[in-house]
């Protein structure tokens, strides 16, 4: 798939990524909590945000991190998977790796203009390749949208495009048998209805033993929306 995006929309929504990367960094240096691979993704000068961001993106943040560990927990002895949709420059991998975490298979996804973003800045700082799992004689393979490792893949596809999804996900050698855990972090909200709709069927279908996390942000209900509503009904 070629880099370009494919729908006139996309270019915000891959601005997203970068907007939601600055806010995350601004918490972690005011140590809400510690990340210490976010700011090799990220080029602009660090911009500190208002309270209610930095609080915000630690809620985001640590609500992910608990349903993760209570997977991780349920699924502990067994061999598991985690499925990243609309990764951006999220570090989760090398955290889970930091706390001593072994996955069976971690995949990123998200448009190849980010990837292509995300796999540079691996390629070119050592301390994000040295923690990337490989066995004594394995490699990590990298092109300019996707990177492969024996237990860590990023890719670059179209989540609209769900053949394509298929065929990227085979690439990572995925097993469908397993337990998988997906993520999506304000994803699913850019997708259309019946995109959507047809992701979620196709991954349901696909993965019997799973769950999924989904975090979207949600319109703030004022007193004066909820006393209007209460008039209404």
């Amino acid at each position: 798939m070629s880099a370009q995006c494919s729908h006139p929309c996309d270019e915000a929504v891959i601005a997203t990524n970068d907007d939601a990367s600055e806010c995350k960094r601004s918490a972690v240096r005011l140590g809400y909590w510690q990340d210490d691979y976010l700011s090799f993704f990220i080029k602009n000068p660090a911009e500190r945000k208002a309270p209610e961001i930095n609080r915000g993106y630690f809620a985001r943040v640590r609500g992910v991190e608990i349903c993760i560990e209570k997977f991780l927990h349920k699924t502990s002895g067994s061999a598991c998977q985690i499925i990243n949709l609309g990764c951006g420059f999220d570090t989760l991998y090398w955290r889970l790796r930091e706390s001593g975490y072994q996955i069976a298979n971690f995949i990123e996804l998200d448009f190849p203009t980010v990837t292509a973003k995300k796999c540079y800045a691996i390629k070119r700082n050592k301390r994000l390749l040295e923690k990337i799992h490989v066995p004594d004689d394995g490699e990590v393979r990298l092109s300019s949208t996707d990177l492969h490792a024996s237990n860590y893949h990023i890719m670059g596809v179209d989540l609209r495009n769900i053949d394509e999804l298929q065929n990227k996900l085979n690439q990572a050698e995925i097993d469908y048998t397993i337990p998988t855990i997906f993520l999506a972090e304000c994803v699913l909200v850019y997708i259309e209805t019946q995109n959507c709709h047809n992701l979620l069927k196709w991954l349901a279908t696909h993965f019997p033993i799973s769950a999924f996390v989904n975090y979207e942000q949600d319109i703030e209900i004022t007193v004066e929306k909820r006393m209007s509503s209460l008039n209404i009904d």
